[in-house]
């Protein structure tokens, strides 16, 4: 069995990285390319991969909350658990290249299916890190709660859910498709559950220490 802290910090930096490399598929035009008189036409044309760029980095973030909020429970981890982790931060850190792609094949079906598919990959792979801690409290407290292992499960496969039904949606409106990504934070916003049993874990495993 190992402390977590290093295993968060490695995690916390790969994610940072995925989220810097979203800008990069942001290309700055050289004004020997688009003079000024058509700046504003080329800011037009770019307002598609920004909304790609803010839309992937808003679920990368959302990603990083639920790994943030899967390790407040987890005490100690063992080999397993890093192998899990480490599929995650796989997914993450491949979340940028759908991003691009489908921005540049903005009306591709396969291109956003492309997209919906990492964005499930991130969601089933969180999944599987929590349930794996948890099964028979073999990596986190005893203390916390059924209420609370049942809610965080529940919210993570909604957030694989919501992908999968963007990318069913996407063969009828690929506009649908990219608004449905957003009901991801939104259900995020909505946690309260473990979060209000948050403070609590805290006090019951200060209270043990003790």
């Amino acid at each position: 069995m190992f402390k977590p802290d290093r295993l968060c910090a490695f995690s916390d930096g790969v994610v940072a990285i995925a989220i810097t490399l979203l800008v990069l598929g942001l290309e700055v035009p050289s004004v020997h390319k688009v003079p000024e008189q058509q700046l504003r036409d080329y800011i037009l044309g770019s307002l598609h991969p920004l909304l790609g760029f803010v839309c992937s980095f808003v679920l990368i973030g959302v990603y990083w909350l639920q790994h943030y909020a899967i390790f407040h429970y987890i005490t100690h981890v063992d080999r397993v658990l890093v192998a899990i982790n480490g599929l995650f931060l796989l997914c993450v850190s491949f979340v940028p290249f759908p991003t691009g792609l489908q921005a540049a094949y903005r009306d591709d079906e396969l291109a956003m299916v492309i997209y919906g598919g990492a964005q499930m990959a991130c969601s089933f792979s969180l999944l599987a890190l929590w349930v794996y801690a948890t099964r028979n409290h073999r990596l986190v407290a005893r203390n916390v709660s059924p209420k609370v292992i049942r809610n965080m499960t529940t919210q993570i496969t909604l957030t694989a859910l919501i992908s999968a039904t963007a990318i069913a949606t996407s063969f009828i409106s690929l506009t649908a498709c990219r608004a449905i990504f957003l009901a991801i934070p939104v259900l995020q916003l909505s946690r309260h559950t473990t979060d209000s049993e948050w403070s609590e874990a805290n006090g019951k495993q200060h209270d043990s220490e003790a």
